[in-house]
């Protein structure tokens, strides 16, 4: 739940390809806080850059003086707040966390979460991995993020030790996807330090960085995937593998890699 340097990549990456719904309702699952692992500095160029609105800019600039005075107990949270207002621009912000500030909603995400409102991106930046019952937490994405909505997930792959219940695989995101009619928009392999980002355009990409051990200590998986346009129900993915949906060559490095 912290915006790091490769969060902010990844957030830019996606702006600059027109893949950010515009003005959205943002939920959080997980409240984020920043990181640290950029300067203040970068923080004040992005507020130039994306903030078109002199008022709007003003008003960040005045903010990030305040919260980086670290006079309040939630200026980290509000630094990320003021990140997510320069890059989404959101017209609405919700987050549910237990350990967040006030503010947020203190709903336990492993049981059904009533959806009143539907949102147009749904952000899940380290929090999936805390929540025992997946299934549930994947079902709550599905349903509160409304038709055409993207929903952005980065969660452990390999490493993080004792971090949390689970890391996640790519053939996670993969057949999450094919169940549920799920565009995936863009997917990434990171590690956080040193940074490190590499596009996965297919699933057969982190194959290939496994056979040559490019696969580091500590790494994570960013998966950026587009709600289909009609509303549907959340349907639980079957492997791949074992639905025979690998190709042969994937299919034999699935038990090479054991």
């Amino acid at each position: 739940m912290a915006l790091t340097a490769v969060d902010y990549q990844v957030f830019m990456a996606l702006r600059s390809e027109g893949i950010l719904p515009p003005r959205p309702g943002v939920l959080e699952l997980g409240e984020a806080e920043w990181y640290g692992d950029l300067p203040p500095e970068t923080l004040a160029d992005t507020i130039d850059q994306l903030a078109q609105d002199p008022e709007l800019r003003a008003q960040l600039h005045a903010q990030l003086t305040t919260a980086l005075r670290r006079e309040s107990p939630t200026w980290s949270w509000d630094l990320a707040k003021i990140f997510y207002r320069a890059v989404l621009d959101y017209r609405r912000i919700v987050a549910i966390d237990f350990h967040g500030t006030p503010a947020a909603l203190k709903v336990d995400l492993n049981y059904p979460v009533a959806v009143e409102e539907q949102f147009e991106m749904l952000v899940n930046s380290g929090t999936g991995e805390h929540v025992f019952n997946v299934f549930q937490f994947f079902k709550t994405c599905h349903e509160v993020t409304c038709p055409g909505g993207i929903m952005f997930h980065s969660m452990p792959f390999c490493g993080w030790v004792e971090h949390g219940f689970y890391n996640f695989n790519p053939t996670f995101y993969w057949d999450l996807a094919a169940a549920n009619g799920y565009r995936v928009v863009a997917m990434f392999y990171t590690e956080v330090d040193p940074v490190r980002l590499v596009q996965l355009p297919d699933r057969e990409k982190i194959l290939d960085m496994a056979r040559s051990n490019e696969l580091g200590r500590n790494a994570l998986l960013y998966a950026i995937l587009a709600k289909g346009d009609a509303e549907s129900k959340f349907r639980i993915p079957f492997q791949a593998v074992y639905a025979g949906k690998l190709n042969a060559e994937m299919s034999k490095a699935w038990h090479e890699l054991r």
